[in-house]
């Protein structure tokens, strides 16, 4: 074989790989199309939403899907690693999270899509070596779950996010709107209250 016949072969092998790299990248796009939700439009002023807001500046590390933290979302650039402000807008059900991504579309949160948030050492994109990345967790409108992460400048901002989202967690135990349970004491005074006459516990 001739050394130009041997650069040509070498040529169709490499454009033979490019071409599965490209279609293995298509299907995955169409597998996590879901996540597209999330993807917001122009910016809202933030005096223009209602609610206190708590920001932190930081890095925006990737989205990934819930079943595997290396299976970054090729959607919209969801997976794209990129500098960003995470603002938290306590009082706005509708944007609740907004991560303002430079470089990028924003991405937000409503409440209704939030399943939980919590600290991990890392996803696809970033690891480290302690529990200083926020990761939260949500839903698209499939139910399909996928995971954002968050890694804050500074480690104080972690307490002031995750305070700022304790309420909105669907796996927390209070809510906002959670009627006051009667006491023990108040439970007993009713019951004897109720008690026909006659009842041998009087």
């Amino acid at each position: 074989m001739s050394r130009p016949q041997a650069v040509g072969v070498m040529l169709i092998a490499l454009g033979l790989i490019y071409a599965l790299l490209y279609a293995a990248w298509l299907r995955k796009r169409r597998r996590n199309t879901s996540a597209a939700v999330v993807v917001a439009g122009p910016r809202v002023a933030a005096d223009e939403v209602p609610g206190s807001v708590v920001r932190a500046e930081g890095t925006y590390v990737s989205t990934t899907t819930a079943a595997s933290r290396l299976e970054r979302v090729a959607v919209e650039g969801l997976g794209n690693r990129s500098k960003a402000t995470l603002a938290i807008r306590r009082g706005s059900p509708d944007e609740l999270i907004r991560f303002e991504r430079q470089g990028e579309s924003d991405v937000v949160i409503p409440r209704s899509r939030l399943v939980d948030v919590r600290r991990d050492r890392g996803m696809a994109g970033k690891f480290v070596g302690s529990n200083r990345l926020l990761v939260v967790r949500w839903k698209a409108d499939d139910e399909s779950i996928y995971e954002t992460g968050f890694l804050p400048r500074h480690r104080a901002d972690l307490e002031r996010l995750e305070s700022a989202l304790w309420w909105h967690q669907a796996g927390s135990s209070i809510t906002a709107d959670e009627p006051a349970q009667p006491t023990d004491t108040e439970s007993a005074q009713s019951t004897d209250v109720q008690s026909p006459e006659g009842d041998p516990r009087t």
